[in-house]
């Protein structure tokens, strides 16, 4: 028995030595091949570095959303003409119903009669605040796939021109200018490829592109009349409203959706073995398909994307 226990003894130390042996041996051989590679590449040690990647990112986005102006003008209240198309909301809707019309003469001062003399017919949006949800899949520190979700509000003010009281001699009219508003909501759904531009630093520059679908809720569209806000959406349908009579009200949906495509570039700032940072930018071209706004239109976005990793693994 102890002759058996020597013998194992004796037969692991031997083992544990020419392991450790082939191991050196094995990576001077590695060493040397690197040396001699960093002789004629002197990127070779770079290329040859082993990275610990993360196989998934998930992030935050919050950026700054430049929307085109089309469709904007689906809120200026213009009824059309002969040479263009109107609107689905007017303010002819409102100024129609002999009740709104009253209490528009009132706040307006007016005796006799108030028409529209102009319409905003190049209204645009104002510069809105984005943000959302980012989650990407990364096969290797240089290609990965992403999906991302952005929200934003979107308002487009103007004003239109009313003429109160107009007189039949003389030239001097009573003009008006109140305002005109609408509201929106956009949901971005982009899916799209990204390519990264290692550099010798941990810093990282990235192009990417896609396909997005964009989905358009109408939040409001009014006319305002001395600070009183009235709706140019139809939420009465054929019975029209009446004062005092429990007029009923329906629930209306103005929305959209739009598919189109879109490119962007950026930055990797690493922060952390965990924690990071995107700044970029992404250009969209898409269609809102609001009803009579179907024309593809570019749109422009900033942002920040704040980034966790998960699922380290070496390439």
């Amino acid at each position: 028995m102890r002759f058996l226990i020597s013998s194992i003894i004796v037969f692991l130390i031997f083992s544990t030595t020419v392991s450790v042996f082939g191991q050196d041996k094995v990576a001077a051989e590695s060493n040397r091949d690197k040396e001699r590679r960093a002789k004629t590449d002197p990127w070779a040690e770079f290329e040859e570095e082993v990275d610990s990647i993360h196989r998934w990112d998930f992030g935050i986005n919050l950026g700054a959303y430049f929307p085109d102006k089309y469709s904007a003008n689906f809120y200026n209240g213009f009824p059309g003409d002969a040479n263009t198309p109107g609107n689905v909301n007017t303010v002819n809707y409102v100024l129609s119903n002999k009740y709104w019309y009253q209490d528009i003469k009132q706040l307006l001062g007016a005796s006799d009669t108030v028409f529209v003399a102009g319409y905003p017919l190049d209204m645009h949006y104002q510069v809105a605040f984005t943000g959302g949800l980012f989650i990407r899949f990364n096969f290797n520190r240089k290609n990965g796939i992403f999906l991302e979700a952005n929200y934003t509000q979107l308002k487009a003010t103007d004003a239109i021109t009313l003429v109160v009281d107009p007189p039949s001699y003389s030239t001097f009219q009573n003009v008006r200018t109140e305002p005109i508003q609408g509201k929106e909501a956009r949901v971005l759904i982009d899916l799209g490829y990204q390519r990264s531009f290692p550099l010798r630093s941990k810093i990282y520059f990235f192009l990417h592109g896609g396909g997005l679908m964009c989905y358009t809720q109408v939040i409001q569209s009014i006319f305002v009349v001395e600070g009183k806000e009235f709706n140019l959406v139809n939420v009465y349908g054929s019975q029209g409203y009446t004062p005092n009579s429990n007029s009923q009200s329906f629930k209306i949906s103005q929305n959209a959706f739009g598919f189109g495509t879109y490119v962007g570039a950026g930055a990797g700032i690493p922060l952390t073995d965990v924690f990071g940072m995107e700044p970029g930018f992404s250009f969209q071209y898409y269609p809102t398909n609001l009803e009579g706004y179907p024309q593809w239109k570019p749109s422009f976005s900033v942002y920040l994307r704040i980034l966790i990793g998960a699922g380290h693994t070496n390439e």
